[in-house]
């Protein structure tokens, strides 16, 4: 695990999969906060930069790409991740703010692998407890 504890910002409309990624990723040592709106993810990035914003792409209303230009506004840094229905979307589009496109059906260990790669530059295989 990293030395200091990294922020994830997670948006999704669905609460109950808000705790459930919050637990998941808590479980690995992140730090995590949520959202089930575009507003709350803009005001929580003013407040704290996360050092990665995870959202879903199925999310009523919102618009991930001009959201996670937005908060690439105001955190520069920040790496944004977009959970897919769509397997193997391509990866940052021309001019595009999305860092990486994960496919929501790989399941935890794959979205956790990811995270690890992106934010601790560290690639591990079935990280999850069975």
């Amino acid at each position: 695990m990293a030395h200091r504890s990294k922020a994830i910002l997670c948006l999704c409309h669905d609460r109950d999969l808000l705790v459930i990624r919050r637990m998941l990723l808590e479980h690995f040592g992140y730090s995590v906060l949520s959202t089930t709106s575009a507003e709350g993810v803009r005001a929580m990035a003013e407040q704290q930069c996360p050092d990665m914003l995870l959202m879903d792409n199925g999310d009523p209303g919102v618009d991930y790409a001009h959201l996670a230009e937005q908060v690439k506004k105001i955190c520069p840094e920040v790496i944004t991740v977009v959970l897919s229905p769509y397997y193997r979307l391509s990866n940052r589009g021309a001019g595009s703010a999305v860092d990486r496109f994960v496919a929501q059906d790989d399941g935890p260990d794959a979205l956790i692998a990811q995270i690890r790669e992106l934010l601790d530059g560290t690639q591990e295989q079935e990280m999850c407890p069975t």
